[in-house]
């Protein structure tokens, strides 16, 4: 049980840390767009600064949301492999892509329409970060570790 809940915590760090990546390289690859200097060096620091301030500033820390869609999702993953005989990491895997899936597009309509995750606002970025979800629920889903009867 204990080791299960410290790889989710370490899903939600994994997909957090994919997710903030790609907003800021998108953000990043559009101040290039504008010929504005952006070396590795910047890169990283931008990353790592966007991976602290987007869990410690704000109303909404991005790992408590990713947290909590991936939390529904791998219950209702949970409770489908009750019933269907199906490899874990996959349907984890799908999980964690739904999750992703609609935390991209219900956000928006909480506020009023807009994409607050730079990376979400392109289809692109939309499939990106599904795609973080997904990485995210097949690592949970390989490691998940159950009582055998």
């Amino acid at each position: 049980m204990l080791k299960n809940i410290l790889m989710f915590l370490v899903t939600v760090f994994i997909t957090t840390f994919l997710l903030v990546s790609q907003t800021t390289i998108s953000n990043l690859m559009w101040l290039s767009s504008l010929d504005m200097p952006v070396n590795v060096s910047i890169v990283v620091t931008s990353i790592f600064h966007d991976l602290i301030s987007m869990n410690t500033q704000g109303e909404i820390p991005v790992a408590g949301l990713v947290a909590s869609g991936m939390v529904i999702a791998f219950i209702v993953a949970r409770i489908t492999l009750i019933w269907i005989p199906i490899k874990r990491r996959y349907v984890y895997a799908f999980a964690g892509g739904a999750a992703l899936l609609m935390i991209v597009l219900l956000m928006p309509l909480a506020f009023y329409n807009l994409d607050l995750l730079a990376g979400a606002r392109s289809t692109l970025g939309k499939l990106f970060l599904v795609i973080s979800g997904v990485l995210g629920g097949y690592f949970f889903g390989a490691n998940l570790t159950t009582k055998e009867n």
